[in-house]
């Protein structure tokens, strides 16, 4: 399984990111479904060799992704462009709206981690279930977000998350819930278990202070 902003114009100065800092707020609304890798801000290019090249857009930011198989990807991060990331903070009951700009790092936290059952409907229109003697991996999640001034939001999310090379793209998720395959194991389940973002001034963008109201996601 493949692993999850209001955004203007370059900061100037150490001021703007202060003033960036004042932009998690809570959120009237839950996030909307998972975009697609075909959003409008992902523009695959081909070179003379045919080989698909991805332009990140302009308020990517250069990064480090960690997979849960230890593998590293590092380039341009981005999530969907307009769209905070909007995290369920569970103590509050309530949304927190977080621009990419102000992230420094995100850390999962495993709440569990199980093999469960697979129960099937005996026949079509039954009522009752049958073991089918076989197991699957389920994968629950949460995530620390860190921002710029060390201030910590905890919760869970569901979003996408683009990751670019300059040569090869991927279409990641931050999701609150894993489910593998028949037989797999808790192993074979990969998902992002952190990210770290530059917070170099150069690499921030200012907050336009909209705030998207998205749709309702059932869970």
């Amino acid at each position: 399984m493949i692993v999850g902003l209001c955004l203007a114009g370059l900061v100037r100065g150490q001021d703007d990111i202060n003033d960036l800092l004042q932009a998690a707020k809570p959120a009237a609304s839950a996030p909307a479904t998972v975009t697609s890798p075909t959003a409008p801000e992902f523009k695959p290019t081909s070179d003379a060799l045919g080989t698909q090249k991805v332009s990140a857009p302009a308020r990517a930011r250069p990064g480090t992704i960690l997979l849960s198989n230890d593998i590293k990807l590092q380039g341009q991060i981005w999530t969907t462009l307009e769209t905070p990331f909007r995290v369920w903070v569970e103590e509050t009951k309530t949304y927190m709206d977080i621009d990419m700009t102000l992230v420094k790092s995100i850390e999962v936290h495993v709440l569990s981690a199980t093999l469960e059952d697979d129960w099937r409907w005996l026949k079509e229109g039954s009522d009752q279930k049958v073991y089918s003697g076989k197991k699957y991996p389920n994968v629950d999640l949460a995530y620390k977000f860190t921002l710029l001034n060390d201030q910590v939001i905890e919760g869970t999310i569901v979003a996408p998350v683009y990751q670019s090379d300059g040569v090869k793209s991927r279409t990641l998720a931050l999701y609150k819930h894993y489910k593998g395959n028949l037989d797999d194991t808790l192993k074979d389940l990969v998902y992002i278990t952190s990210i770290q973002l530059d917070s170099t001034p150069a690499n921030i963008a200012t907050n336009d202070q909209r705030t998207t109201r998205l749709p309702l996601l059932p869970d």
